[in-house]
């Protein structure tokens, strides 16, 4: 049965309220969502390239991996997403503000949080970050690029927000993680037994999908099974339209 109150109408996406509704603070989630990328990001080789794809409006894998890829690419499908981070990488001053995420990500790298070294990591930021793409999931070729395949892909909120249909979450991803070079690696975060997720007084779609669903569709996907690893955490707000978050890392097949 189709929930007729949840809109497919991407073009009323208000990118502003998502990060507000989201992002305004760092609960127990995005504590969670930092700590899992400083940790996945640590054995990421400096002369990695990295793609951010579907990374919103948002900045958070940027702030965890500016310090290790010597190169960061991002994408995402809708042009109001782009332009918050193209608005934040350009310094306008109605950008959203990330300082409480870069001083949080600091203190889980366990380095200095201080005002000047906040300073650095947005700086590092801004020259590592060279490309700024349109995305789209649903296409074999989901980015223009010349890149033949990244060595890390970042993938947060992403496939599983943009359908509720299983079959199409499963193409998405696939299509998704084919940038990706053999011998590379993926690092995802995903909504765990979502309905449906809101953005002010708009309701999209998400899919629900729990960890033996990524597990399999990985191993389809042509991941080593012997290098995913999958964890989760429960929703920190009980008006969530999900159970909670996953987390998975896997490197694919050579």
């Amino acid at each position: 049965m189709i929930d007729l109150s949840v809109t497919r109408d991407w073009s009323i996406f208000n990118a502003q309220a998502y990060l507000q509704e989201y992002y305004a603070d760092i609960g127990a989630e995005n504590l969670a969502i930092l700590d899992f990328l400083v940790r996945t990001l640590r054995d990421v080789s400096p002369e990695s390239v990295l793609l951010d794809f579907g990374g919103g409006p948002t900045l958070y894998s940027l702030i965890a991996s500016a310090n290790h890829a010597r190169e960061i690419h991002f994408c995402d499908y809708l042009d109001s997403n782009l332009e918050q981070v193209q608005m934040w990488l350009e310094g306008h001053p109605q950008a959203f503000d990330w300082t409480a995420f870069i001083e949080t990500t600091l203190i889980l790298e366990e380095a200095d949080c201080s005002k000047s070294s906040i300073v650095l990591r947005e700086n590092e930021i801004r020259q590592r970050v060279t490309r700024i793409l349109h995305g789209d999931a649903n296409l074999s070729r989901p980015i223009q690029t010349d890149v033949s395949g990244y060595d890390v892909l970042v993938s947060n909120f992403c496939a599983e927000s943009a359908t509720e249909d299983i079959e199409q979450w499963r193409k998405f991803v696939r299509n998704i993680t084919s940038l990706i070079k053999p011998g590379g690696k993926l690092i995802m975060s995903t909504l765990k037994g979502a309905t449906s997720y809101g953005v002010g007084n708009d309701v999209f779609p998400a899919v629900n999908i729990m960890e033996a669903d990524l597990n399999d569709l990985l191993i389809n996907l042509g991941f080593d099974r012997t290098t995913i690893e999958i964890d989760s955490v429960p929703a920190d707000r009980p008006s969530r339209h999900y159970q909670g978050l996953i987390f998975v890392t896997a490197i694919k097949a050579a």
